[in-house]
């Protein structure tokens, strides 16, 4: 085989493991409203941008929580993304700003009402269960 044919099976096979055996993300365990949650932490670049997309389900203690480097305006979708999901956007002193359910295949932009420095995903209607409100404080 020539050098040109096993470097594009290289990237190949490369590319097919990145997609479908993603590194495991840090996890950090927390309490809400006396339920624990296994969350993932996604911080760099690479793990924001990512996030739960492509992923087809989620346990129900399970999320995701995005770290960002300075509280702004956070926009999300759910492009790829196959899991209904609430959007929980958290300001530096840990107060919900507000709460978005997002569906899957709505592509429209999901954002913070004012600066937020945490975005939790949950399945969808987790909030509405956990009696989440704006204002409300998270130990994160």
């Amino acid at each position: 085989m020539s050098k040109i044919t096993v470097t594009l099976i290289i990237v190949f096979i490369s590319i097919i493991i990145y997609l479908y055996f993603p590194k495991k993300l840090p996890s950090k365990i927390i309490k809400i409203n006396n339920q624990e949650f296994s969350l993932e932490i996604a911080n760099t670049i690479s793990q924001l941008s990512k996030g739960l997309s492509r992923r087809t389900n989620l346990c129900d203690n399970c999320g995701m929580l995005f770290v960002f480097p300075h509280p702004q305006i956070l926009s999300f979708w759910m492009k790829d993304t196959f899991i209904p999901l609430d959007m929980i956007f958290i300001d530096q002193n840990k107060k919900i700003v507000n709460i978005i359910t997002a569906t899957v295949g709505d592509l429209s932009l999901k954002k913070s009402i004012s600066p937020a420095l945490y975005c939790l995903e949950l399945n969808a209607s987790t909030a509405t269960k956990l009696n989440l409100k704006s204002g409300d404080i998270l130990e994160l």
